[in-house]
């Protein structure tokens, strides 16, 4: 398969050369793209080969799947602590992470990732050498597969999903799925519903391994004490409040007129907002002010009234803020910025309502409507869903938010268990 394979793709190297020279003279992406996509070899790389003890490369397309990599990266190294670790990256984002990465001792070793062509991916294996490669998320890459396969190259997909696309065009590759799927040592995944989806594609059992989403592996915190701190500085009784967390600009006006109209049925209903920039309190103020409410600012200690919508507008608070709330809302996702972390008061006992925008938290939103721990909404509806989740102010949310998240935890352990245990049987 691998001949007739790469007999197909030889006609569109012109056309693959031409489109990374487009990538990098267009869309302005950077040298270090260039370079990778077609297997440069630096002195890094080439020292990295030379290293002795195992050597894993993992491959993270962009910033999503990195942060998904990291924790998979530090259980590595608490399972082998002798393993030197490169990550690849397709995108500049995520190589500018990776960097960072890099820099703090994480992995030993930052590149880019090659095309899929053996031009490419061969000289990258004679350089660093690896005892196993894994791929992140959804990325496998037929040439690579085989060549690391034929070299007795441990592969896996790690934290591994199965995508709509996927499922559906899997059975039209016939013999290609077939010849690509088998040069993998395990597939990873992620849940019980992907290993579902991988046996309906013709995986073997034995090949998978349900081993949790590391994005996932958030503990519960028991918010007990400090929600009673918060509220007694807030001097809330039995008021009920809304925290929004993170909100950037366009949120706290869509917020506060969904607040608004609130009041107007339940008096005691009270909001904080806390904005994801600092330098935008001015701004936010005037938002508070044009809906007739006043502004209670956590870095005057002023205390808020009946009429107050209080400002979190310290560093660092936020997390620990959101025990104080009887329903969260988490910014960013309300325009379109891709969200941030919508488990943060899910895992202190808190629901959370979001926008649609959940780019960088998809896994998390997947399991928060999944498990009706939240609820995804827009604008126009928001404060009808407010309302709905004011209304159940449920008692078991935080034994429920357990048993959701519970099988995920030491998710990544069991990668790097599965990975090391792999290599050191083939050494």
């Amino acid at each position: 398969m691998f001949p007739l394979f790469n007999a197909l793709l030889a006609p569109f190297y012109p056309a693959l050369g031409l489109y990374t020279l487009y990538r990098r003279f267009v869309q302005k992406k950077s040298a270090a793209s260039l370079q990778g996509q077609w297997g440069h070899i630096s002195p890094e790389m080439r020292a990295f080969g030379r290293e002795q003890g195992p050597r894993i490369w993992i491959h993270a397309v962009s910033v999503g799947e990195t942060m998904a990599a990291k924790p998979i990266l530090a259980a590595l190294r608490a399972e082998m602590p002798e393993a030197k670790i490169a990550l690849s990256n397709t995108t500049d984002a995520g190589r500018e992470l990776a960097q960072k990465l890099l820099q703090s001792g994480e992995i030993d070793l930052s590149f880019g990732f090659p095309l899929d062509l053996p031009v490419a991916i061969i000289p990258v294996l004679n350089a660093i050498r690896p005892d196993a490669l894994g791929f992140v998320e959804t990325e496998l890459w037929p040439n690579l597969l085989h060549v690391a396969h034929k070299r007795n190259i441990a592969t896996f997909l790690l934290n591994g999903r199965v995508s709509d696309n996927l499922l559906k065009t899997a059975p039209k590759l016939g013999p290609l799925w077939h010849w690509m799927k088998g040069n993998v040592s395990g597939f990873l995944m992620r849940g019980e519903d992907d290993a579902e989806r991988l046996r309906s594609l013709g995986v073997p059992s034995e090949k998978i391994e349900v081993a949790g989403d590391v994005k996932l592996e958030a503990p519960l915190i028991d918010a007990t004490q400090s929600r009673k701190q918060w509220r007694d500085r807030l001097e809330l009784t039995s008021e009920q409040l809304i925290v929004a967390g993170s909100t950037h600009q366009g949120e706290e006006a869509l917020i506060l007129r969904a607040f608004a109209s609130l009041r107007e049925k339940s008096p005691s209903l009270r909001l904080a907002l806390a904005p994801r920039h600092l330098d935008r309190i001015d701004e936010v103020i005037t938002h508070i002010e044009a809906a007739n409410f006043r502004p209670g600012r956590r870095s005057q200690n002023e205390r808020p009234d009946e009429n107050a919508v209080y400002l979190l507008d310290t560093v660092g608070e936020l997390a620990d803020f959101y025990t104080a709330g009887d329903v969260a809302i988490v910014g960013g996702t309300l325009i379109p910025r891709g969200g941030h972390n919508l488990l943060e008061p899910v895992v202190r006992g808190v629901p959370v309502i979001f926008g649609p925008s959940v780019d960088n938290f998809r896994a998390a939103a997947e399991l928060i409507l999944k498990h009706g721990l939240g609820e995804q909404t827009d604008g126009d509806s928001l404060a009808a869903t407010i309302e709905r989740w004011i209304e159940q102010n449920s008692d078991d949310f935080p034994s429920r938010v357990e048993a959701v998240l519970a099988p995920h935890r030491g998710a990544a352990k069991r990668m790097a268990h599965t990975i090391s245990e792999s290599v050191r049987t083939r050494k």
